[in-house]
């Protein structure tokens, strides 16, 4: 049945009508909708630094190299984001309240942190955290991302013991469940292992933020590129023997620079061979030194290699592009055997980059950096294994594993033809829960097991000094975490590229404690069976012996009685 469509001409007042009514809908639509899209923010993060101003500070940290150190991170944050900043010893104290860097503001973002002293008395952690959590609860936005990067180089201390306790448990237990349900990442430094390591191990993990030591004031900036890198998961350049690639893509490069020495000056030349200094800084160039490090930022870089000259230990090339390298998942900490599944594809101006003629001269790979500093890489694939979902769809994959807890970091990185990406993740191996039965257990066996000797001593002897115990050999203890793909084909090995991983030491077998023991006993049973044999061998033989000889048998069997008593004993 064929179905006809008339129109039916309606009255030009009531069209005109119609119309004004449907504007005045979009307009009401519109205004009521601006509130809400400016409160949910555009992604970007709202960060506060705690800072440590007690006296301690002046002895671990002379020179005040956190300083700098926090102007890297503070600079290195753009558009979208906002930073604050407190400072605490007895309390907390808010200098910068969070403030969006640009031109009219980042001389004063910068001089806050001048504002930091080494003068507190006390460090008190728990009103350190609250003043920052406050902060963001006050003043943050929507849909902006919100953590806390609390730096100390002591402990709980408010100057009185119970106190400590008090507050270190109210922090546990109101605190960081508070923060965990606000979505607020607490990210940690200690600056010395006289720190309370563990607690603020803890205060990190509980929010699933990262904890790092700064074994000297040296490494600063290397700890705050890590979170930088964990909290903005910024595009990056791969950088190898001081050299990056540039793409025409690349609208901005920031470059932080490590120094082998402080005296040492750091020149980047550009592909045309033109040597670029800290002199050469102007609207295209910002050049930021420090006693260690320098960062540079490049509006507009020429395409081409870039080089950094007199450069040394790690250096990192943040990038702003409009073809980006992403990854799931993003996993703050992991236990020991689990598996993870990691992800990485590229995308081009918002969308997933899946051309064949790009992805076909394409390697994704990740290096693994394991806590002892152990370096390994293994290829990702697109071929419906390993942990790849679909094959040929764009998306790279491969499954890991870690068995040896400690903090690993690894480098996703996508080769092409003309361009190079990159991206960090960090993350921590968390150490297997102790089982305190388990333990009570082994405490309890080896007193037995040394009470064993003394109940057994033979009047008059003197026992010998028990030997003490080896002390565990680096291979026992410290050998690196191993981290492999699942199903490892020699194609995913370093030896692809020149390079050979060197393999894990292995573990020395250890023999254990019940092992000893029953070894011990079977020892016994067989010498006891053994004497008990040849005890009744000789007194079947003496029975059988002419009566002349009776006397002289009596004889031996009283020996040999007296040799079975003293094994029996």
């Amino acid at each position: 049945m064929k179905r006809t469509l008339t129109a039916t001409r309606r009255p030009l007042h009531a069209a005109a009508l119609d119309y004004a009514r449907f504007a005045l809908l979009l307009w009401l639509t519109t205004w009521l909708a601006l509130p809400a899209l400016a409160a949910e923010g555009d992604g970007g993060v709202d960060a506060v630094l705690i800072m440590d101003s007690s006296g301690s500070m002046a002895k671990n940290d002379p020179d005040r190299l956190r300083v700098p150190a926090a102007k890297m991170f503070m600079s290195l944050l753009g558009d979208g984001d906002r930073i604050g900043l407190v400072s605490f010893s007895d309390n907390g104290y808010p200098v910068l309240h969070l403030t969006a860097p640009g031109p009219k503001t980042n001389a004063r973002i910068l001089a806050s942190a001048d504002k930091v002293s080494s003068k507190g008395v006390y460090t008190n952690l728990y009103a350190a955290l609250e003043k920052g959590l406050a902060m963001l609860d006050s003043e943050g936005r929507e849909g902006q991302e919100k953590i806390l990067v609390l730096m100390s180089d002591g402990k709980m201390d408010v100057g009185n013991s119970e106190e400590d306790w008090a507050l270190t448990g109210r922090l546990k237990e109101e605190l960081l469940p508070a923060a965990k349900q606000k979505g607020v990442k607490v990210y940690t430094i200690a600056f010395t292992e006289a720190s309370d390591v563990d607690l603020l191990h803890d205060i990190a993990t509980a929010t699933d933020g990262l904890f790092k030591l700064a074994r000297s004031d040296q490494d600063l900036h290397e700890v705050f590129s890590a979170i930088f890198e964990s909290a903005k998961d910024p595009d990056m350049l791969p950088i190898e023997g001081g050299e990056f690639v540039v793409d025409e893509s690349i609208e901005e490069v920031t470059i932080v620079a490590s120094k082998e020495r402080e005296d040492v000056r750091i020149y980047l030349q550009a592909p045309d061979g033109k040597k670029i200094g800290a002199e050469d800084a102007g609207a295209d160039i910002k050049w930021f030194l420090s006693q260690h490090f320098d960062m540079i930022t490049l509006r507009k870089p020429a395409p081409g290699t870039w080089k950094l000259l007199f450069t040394g230990g790690r250096n990192h090339a943040y990038i702003v592009t409009d073809m980006s390298l992403h990854h799931n998942p993003q996993q703050a900490s992991l236990k020991p055997g689990e598996e993870m599944v990691l992800e990485a594809w590229l995308e081009e101006n918002g969308q997933l980059l899946d051309r064949e003629a790009v992805l076909t001269n394409t390697r994704f790979s990740m290096e693994i950096e394991a806590p002892d500093g152990a370096t390994a890489r293994f290829d990702l694939f697109d071929r419906g294994e390993y942990g790849d979902r679909k094959p040929a769809d764009g998306v790279y994959a491969n499954t890991l594993s870690y068995e040896n807890p400690g903090s690993y970091r690894i480098s996703l990185i996508a080769r092409g033809e003309t361009f190079q990406r990159q991206k960090t993740v960090h993350f921590e191996v968390s150490a297997p829960p102790v089982d305190l039965k388990a333990e009570v257990q082994k405490t309890a066996a080896a007193e037995a097991d040394r009470a064993t000797p003394a109940e057994a001593e033979a009047p008059g002897q003197e026992l010998p000094a028990a030997p003490e115990e080896a002390p565990a050999t680096e291979s026992e203890e410290t050998a690196p975490p191993e981290a492999a793909p699942s199903q490892p084909e020699p194609e995913t090995q370093a030896a692809d590229e020149g390079e050979e991983a060197a393999p894990a030491p292995k573990k020395k077998k250890k023999i254990s404690l019940g092992a000893a023991i029953g070894i011990f006993a079977a020892v016994n049973l067989v010498l006891g069976g053994l004497g008990f044999g040849i005890w009744w061998f000789l007194k079947r033989r003496g029975k059988a012996a002419p009566a002349g000889d009776e006397q002289g048998d009596d004889k031996d069997e009283e020996k040999e009685a007296g040799a079975g008593g003293d094994d029996a004993e």
